[in-house]
This record gives C-alpha cells, structure tokens and sequence, in this order.
C-alpha cells in the first residue's frame, strides 16, 4: 500500500516543530516516503494525492495537557479542531478541501497524530519537556499505524 507520513510544523517554533520531530524518528525506524512541511496551505493536499495511506503529523491545542497524544480519523477531522496553526491555513481545513474537490485522489487510510502542545509561538529548537516526551510515544503509535 503506497504510504506517506507528512509532517507538519516549523522547525525554529518550540512546540510546534513536534510533527516534525516525530515524522524525523519515523524516517530512521521505516522504510516509508516521508516529507515535511511548515505550512497547511493547499500544498498538504497535493502531498497526500496519490498515496492509498497517509498519517499526519501535527501540533494541537486544545486546552487539554500538553504531550496529550490524540489519533484522529478522517471523521475525527471534521470536527472543528485548532490545530497549533503558525500555516497559513488549518489542516482541517485544508484537508476538508481535498476530500471535496478530489475526492478520489486522496487517500482512503487517513490519520492524525497530533500532539497537544503547550508553547507553539516561541523560538527555540526544542519542544516545551512534556511535548518532547511525547514523541517516543507517537513514534510507536506511527509503526504500529505501519504495520497494519
């Protein structure tokens, strides 16, 4: 089955790097495509067209405790949540987009793993202490995700 896992975050934002962080553990435990992106403009659909599987990588701020892991379906995606959002436009949103104008393109297998995160607007290249722990965690999460 042809799988990307994309994540999604900037690299210089504390918390909000963690989608990359986690899709970067991925890339040395599978053989899976892998790529990474700093924005959820529409450019996140044209990422995931083509590919049967996809699990997404991002920061998430509910107000819930922060290195809370949440696996999130395509129905779960519907729902208004904010993610973390230094892009341009919210995974949710642009996600929704694709699925409506193309639709069969997209993959059937979504998920979302994101990470609730406690500080997304700071600079700094490490994520807050309870985010950084997290990442093991969502890393198993991801492989498991792989292997089924």
């Amino acid at each position: 089955m042809k799988t990307i896992v994309l994540g999604i975050g900037n690299p210089v934002l504390k918390d909000d790097s963690v989608g990359i962080k986690v899709v970067e553990e991925v890339k040395k435990r599978a053989e899976v495509d892998v790529d990474f992106m700093m924005s959820t403009d529409l450019n996140v659909v044209y990422k995931l067209m083509g590919y049967e599987k996809a699990i997404v990588v991002d920061g998430i701020k509910t107000g819930n405790e922060p290195g809370t892991i949440y696996v999130l379906s395509l129905d779960d995606l519907f729902v208004s949540y904010k993610f973390s959002s230094s892009h341009s436009l919210d995974l949710a949103t642009a996600i929704k987009i694709g699925y409506e104008v193309f639709k069969d393109e997209m993959p059937k297998d979504l998920k979302i793993i994101a990470i609730e995160v406690d500080d997304a607007n700071s600079f700094g290249y490490n994520c807050s202490e309870s985010v950084r722990r997290a990442i093991p965690e969502a890393v198993k999460i991801i492989l498991r995700e792989l292997e089924g």
